[in-house]
């Protein structure tokens, strides 16, 4: 099993089970059998892209956020920790920001 697959199969769990979705409801929702989603929670299968989408949807976040190496959980942090890390990713998207600008104007737009 590739780590891309294991992230898969790790943040489908993680937010499955936020939502308070057992498999057999989930199945019912993503419109596959139990045994399926099953194995595709245990790296015996892995979905199509259609399939994927319908997951994400389902689970009400975007698709990229199944393959994420951590999934970003917020509401396990307390209120000052949750702060510090909203700061810094605002550093971090500025910084993005200003490196994506240096490569337009270096090379031009896209």
């Amino acid at each position: 099993m590739t780590h891309f697959q294991e992230m898969f199969i790790k943040n489908l769990r993680y937010f499955r089970k936020l939502r308070g979705l057992s498999q057999l409801k989930f199945s019912e929702l993503i419109d596959v059998s139990p045994n399926y989603l099953n194995a595709v929670e245990n790296g015996k299968n892995f979905p199509s892209p259609e399939l994927m989408q319908r997951i994400s949807d389902r689970l009400e976040i975007l698709p990229y956020q199944l393959f994420l190496e951590f999934p970003l959980e917020l509401h396990k942090l307390l209120p000052g920790e949750k702060n510090a890390v909203i700061h810094e990713l605002a550093q971090i998207r500025q910084k993005f920001i200003r490196d994506i600008d240096e490569i337009i104007e270096k090379y031009g737009q896209f």
